[in-house]
């Protein structure tokens, strides 16, 4: 079931790879919280009761819904439903997704030399996660897209943190989620500024001026 679990995240990687539309890109976030959700339930069976429903709530309400809700609210204000000017292709994504799982997982291989707490399969699909975060940074011209590639990537680090065993301190956890909640908040008031100061510059007062 937990292999399963990780495929699916993984195949969820594929599919951010071949899609510019930043709805598909949203739900992607919340399956990966999903999917997220269900492992942590797998691998955090050890925990106190407190520490075990920290981690899953948070998991499952940040990751799923509320951190996907304010992307959806944001893109909607703005009017912005398509990456419309991405830097590559969506073959040369899929390629370089192709090359970045094939490198997480020789590295997950090797790993297995490092550190026998570490699960092959998790490791190199989270590190392929934190590639593919970064790399969606990088190939995109906007804003809000550079935010799903964080989320991404910290999706990533999450599943990294698991893999390296059961016992995720639920403290470090909130930790990274309000750290996201904070930059959501941010970007969000960064673009609406955006939009406000270009809808002044279109304005007839404001070629006037």
């Amino acid at each position: 079931m937990l292999e399963i679990m990780v495929l699916l995240f993984g195949m969820s990687l594929l599919f951010a790879s071949v899609t510019n539309m930043l709805n598909h890109l949203l739900r992607i976030l919340m399956f990966q919280g999903i999917i997220l959700f269900t492992i942590t339930l797998l691998k955090t069976t050890q925990l106190n009761w407190l520490s075990f429903s920290l981690i899953d709530l948070e998991t499952l309400i940040f990751k799923a819904f509320v951190i996907p809700w304010f992307i959806r609210d944001t893109i909607w204000k703005n009017q912005v439903h398509r990456e419309t000017e991405p830097s590559v292709s969506n073959f040369f994504s899929l390629a370089t997704m192709s090359l970045i799982f094939v490198c997480s997982f020789a590295l997950a291989v090797l790993s297995q030399g490092w550190s026998d707490k570490l699960m092959p399969l998790e490791f190199g699909v989270a590190f392929a996660a934190i590639l593919k975060g970064i790399f969606i940074i990088i190939a995109n011209k906007k804003l809000i897209t550079h935010l799903v590639g964080y989320l991404i990537l910290e999706n990533g680090i999450f599943l990294l943190s698991l893999s390296a065993g059961s016992h995720l301190p639920y403290i470090v956890s909130l930790g990274v989620s309000l750290d996201i909640m904070i930059s959501i908040l941010i970007a969000v008031l960064f673009i609406n500024r955006i939009k406000s100061t270009f809808d002044d510059a279109d304005s007839p007062t404001g070629l006037k001026e």
